[in-house]
């Protein structure tokens, strides 16, 4: 989007993401939205991301859709249905898109069949496939329940051996480290001599879901960041103190507030992803309470995902008045 290649890019429909607060660098990633001519975002709230569109698509919640979705806990093949019709004008996903790629299809931009299905049950159908599974039935039962392979089968894991692989025979075709291996993180200094984690879990939140839930906000009101006793006296600091937090090499800062814990190491600093506040447009705290205001996306990256470091990040934690 910001530098055009190897093509330009002019608009951007977006559904059930909220990059502005997930992806690292939310200023980068804010400017490179406000760089198109036409943004749509299709949400069931108004979040950060659907705040930079041009065009916001109500759309329908898991509890206005019905779904199929394997369990490998439980080797079963689940159904949910819908517990109610959509909300006013809400939609679903292939709702919404199907009448635009009926019309991108006539103006010859894209093939009919990039999207074939005319529904939700169209595609759930397509997703049991041949399995033998009946979508009828799953309705009635709720679930159905994966046999698994023969032992003595041909191919009874879906690897190039047929076999599980601690050894990964595809990483290695492609000249990469076949094996899991550790990579230790960047080395901090004297200005930058903690180390963050960025994968806390909260149970009220899911990513940057249910932030706008009053219920949510009332069993966790403010971004926590997790830190050892000692950390927090080495730092001068309480428990429930505001503090600002930096990343070596990062782009800016956030505001986090300190909870003190012996599950978190000492010299490490733990937060999570994906919070704004619902109450404050017109940025809803991206750039204030959200932890990848303060990351990059420039490097390095994973070599195997192309996922940008979060994780195992020298840092600092500054005192912030209240």
């Amino acid at each position: 989007m910001l530098t055009s290649k190897p093509y330009p890019v002019r608009a951007l429909y977006a559904s059930g993401v909220n990059i502005v607060v997930t992806y690292p660098d939310a200023r980068r990633t804010m400017e490179a939205l406000r760089s198109l001519d036409f943004v749509a975002v299709a949400a069931h709230a108004m979040t950060p991301t659907a705040a930079q569109a041009d065009l916001v698509l109500p759309k329908t919640t898991t509890l206005e859709e019905e779904e199929i979705s394997f369990n490998p806990k439980g080797s079963i093949v689940q159904f949910t249905r819908a517990l109610v019709p959509p909300q006013g004008e809400a939609r679903s996903e292939i709702d919404i898109v199907r009448p635009l790629l009926d019309r991108m299809a006539e103006l010859g931009a894209l093939g009919r069949d990039l999207v074939p299905w005319r529904s939700q049950r169209e595609f759930n159908r397509f997703i049991l496939g041949d399995s033998g599974i009946g979508i009828e039935d799953l309705e009635t039962v709720g679930y159905h329940r994966v046999e698994p392979p023969p032992s003595d089968a041909p191919r009874p894991y879906a690897t190039p051996t047929g076999k599980i692989e601690l050894f990964s025979t595809v990483l290695e075709e492609l000249g990469l480290d076949p094996l899991p291996a550790h990579a230790p993180p960047l080395q901090g200094d004297a200005r930058f001599p903690l180390v963050l984690v960025t994968g806390d879990r909260e149970r009220s939140y899911h990513h940057s879901r249910f932030r706008d839930q009053s219920w949510a906000l009332k069993v966790s009101p403010d971004p926590r960041l997790t830190m050892h006793p000692d950390t927090a006296r080495m730092l001068g600091l309480q428990d429930g103190a505001w503090v600002k937090l930096e990343v070596m090499r990062g782009k800016g800062a956030c505001r986090l507030r300190v909870r003190l814990t012996d599950e978190t190491p000492p010299n490490v600093v733990n937060t999570g992803m994906g919070w704004w506040l619902p109450a404050q447009a017109p940025d809803y705290g991206a750039l204030d309470v959200n932890i990848n205001a303060a990351l990059d996306y420039e490097g390095p990256w994973d070599p195997v995902s192309g996922s940008s470091n979060v994780r195992g990040m020298p840092c600092r934690v500054q005192l912030m008045d209240e």
